[in-house]
């Protein structure tokens, strides 16, 4: 069935037309080169691994997965021609490593050269008699309806509108409607989570975006992701939350348009997406590297069963030839595999944006400092000169993110969350902006012209936007403020059972909200800035975001050739590295201007 394969070639599959249960293909081997678009290519989740289902491949039985079989069945002609298609799945031999090897090193072309790249998301889901999937495709048709004629506007729902009339006038659906909430349900598909469509997405000349028998051009969905990137909201539900699928396309988008991205901060801006294999977190994004020759770490299948050779590997490469502390920003006692040293990073989803990386255009905290990285001939310390320049104090109660279950649902009512669902998130919101407040009394320094109230809403966003810009501290102190009066208005005390009492106490906290400000330019960088972190106090008296796991003692410092500050703790005549944190008046050098500060070296085990 699976004749080896020689240098430069690929197996393509031909599915016979045919209808009934029953799948019939083929497989032919080609030279790469020399099909230049005459075959279309499947981006798809593998889903279960269990293999269920049963095609006939060259004569014999050959099983596959139900979310392949079904892709399968949807693909075919019913007459006519066959279609000829590559499927990693079927197409590889996946029980020869070599193979796999040889065959991942070329999926970057194999999709480049792909006529249509299929995205994949599985079958249709039809709820009360209409398709969730036809009903989202046809909203986001009517969405590029708005693009064309207004360009790419930002969908933002609290001030969209080409004369500042609400999103409606657009022609778009009311914010309640249960379109919005079929659209966010496209975005939660597991597709968007796995680490593969990455690269097949990126490398495709055309995309079209498949779901059962509903289809629609890749652009249309890019241009949505896009527009809502700084508003933040599908309907009146915010993306980050609802439709993480949304992220997952800018991602993508970000990647197709620009040039120069190295593999350190591919694996940052994908930490959390998932794969089969932890090694393949790493082998699917080699190839779209800038600098995949210089990474340290090749493709290799039989590593499979040792990822952490391959993270070790990677960061050694990383620290000592190219002195990059990139990689420690997703390092850290939390995030390290378990025995392992605490400076290697698996880039697993450990909680809030990267600092480092969002913050390269801003944040300078060692200046243009360098200095010698030296790892141990046993390859477990790492030794890196810099600053002990503060330690934390008192930090805040680790608050986890609370996601209402009615958001991951696929098929229940197509409802928005109910009263005690709606409830449950304003508890944790109330939570997360409440328990800043007890550490942000011990802080006394701020910075001058501002107060603590400004220096804490600094902090909750950690002075940027998610574009990377750095934050307006009027806006972000406007919305914090916002924000916690109307928690203490709805969540701290009882609301009026009146219904009219309830519609005066609406309208009187609308009156009180930020006027021109775009409330998710400042919400958003503090939900994802604020995920996996808690506020905090140093002995000096500044405010801080520090890691889940922080501890009073540890110790903030600065390493050369950071570009923001590291928290270390101790651990007998060696440290362990925390992880990288945001502290108010160190971010962009400061700390280097003080008097008596001592150089040296840390041993980092």
């Amino acid at each position: 069935m699976f004749e080896p394969l020689d240098q430069g070639q690929i197996r393509l599959l031909h599915i016979q037309p045919g209808a009934g249960l029953e799948i019939t293909c083929d497989l032919q081997v080609v030279t790469l080169t020399s099909l230049a678009q005459k075959y279309e290519a499947l981006s798809y989740s593998w889903g279960s691994q269990d293999l269920e289902f049963g095609v006939i491949l060259s004569g014999e039985p050959y099983p596959v997965t139900s979310n392949l079989y079904v892709a399968l069945k949807h693909l075919r002609r019913v007459d006519g021609q066959a279609r000829t298609i590559w499927i990693d799945a079927i197409c590889i031999n996946q029980k020869d490593p070599q193979e796999r090897t040889s065959q991942v090193n070329m999926m970057a072309d194999i999709y480049r050269n792909a006529g249509l790249v299929i995205v994949w998301l599985g079958e249709e889901i039809t709820i009360d008699g209409i398709s969730t999937e036809r009903a989202a495709f046809a909203l986001l048709r009517q969405i590029q309806k708005v693009f064309d004629v207004h360009g790419l506007v930002d969908l933002d729902f609290q001030l969209t509108g080409p004369h500042g009339d609400p999103c409606p006038g657009y022609g778009l659906p009311r914010t309640q409607s249960a379109d919005w909430v079929r659209l966010s349900r496209v975005f939660s598909k597991p597709y968007f989570e796995r680490i593969w469509i990455i690269q097949e997405v990126v490398n495709a000349k055309k995309a079209i975006l498949a779901c059962g028998t509903a289809r629609i051009d890749w652009e249309i969905v890019r241009n949505l992701a896009r527009s809502v990137q700084k508003g933040g909201c599908l309907g009146n539900l915010e993306y980050n939350g609802s439709a993480p699928g949304i992220s997952s396309v800018n991602v993508m988008t970000d990647l197709k348009e620009e040039e120069g991205i190295d593999l350190i901060s591919l694996l940052v801006k994908t930490s959390g997406y998932k794969a089969t294999k932890e090694v393949d977190r790493v082998f699917a994004l080699i190839n779209l590297a800038s600098n995949a020759e210089h990474v340290g770490v090749q493709i290799d299948y039989s590593l499979e069963n040792e990822p952490f050779k391959v993270w070790e590997t990677l960061a050694l490469h990383n620290l000592t030839v190219h002195r990059n502390l990139l990689c420690l920003s997703n390092a850290g006692t939390r995030s390290s595999l378990k025995n392992s040293q605490s400076w290697v990073a698996n880039y697993e989803d450990f909680g809030g944006a990267c600092l480092a990386l969002h913050g390269k255009e801003h944040f300078r905290a060692s200046r243009d400092m360098k200095g010698p990285i030296v790892v141990s001939d046993d390859k477990r310390v790492l030794t890196i000169e810099g600053y002990i320049v503060d330690s934390i104090a008192i930090v805040a109660p680790e608050v986890a993110q609370s996601i209402p279950k009615a958001i991951r649902l696929q098929t229940g009512p197509l409802v928005w969350l109910t009263r005690e669902e709606d409830q449950e998130r304003a508890v944790w919101m109330t939570g997360s902006l409440l328990n800043c407040l007890e550490p942000a009394k011990s802080a006394f320094k701020y910075e001058e012209g501002l107060t603590r109230d400004r220096e804490l809403a600094r902090t909750m966003c950690c002075d940027l936007l998610m574009t990377g810009e750095r934050a307006n501290i009027d806006r972000a102190h406007q919305v914090h403020q916002w924000a916690i009066k109307t928690m203490q208005t709805y969540v701290l005390q009882p609301l009026p059972e009146d219904p009219e009492e309830m519609k005066a106490l609406r309208q009187e906290m609308e009156s009180t909200k930020p006027v021109g400000v775009k409330m998710e330019e400042i919400t958003n960088p503090i939900a994802s800035f604020g995920s996996g972190r808690s506020v905090c106090a140093t002995v000096r008296g500044d405010l801080g975001q520090v890691p889940f796991g922080t501890h009073p003692g540890d110790l903030v410092c600065i390493l050369k050739g950071g570009i923001v500050p590291f928290l270390l703790r101790e651990d007998g005549d060696c440290y362990q590295l925390v992880g990288e944190c945001f502290i108010n008046g160190i971010m962009y050098g400061e700390a280097l201007d003080r008097q008596h500060l001592i150089e040296q070296k840390f041993h980092i085990r």
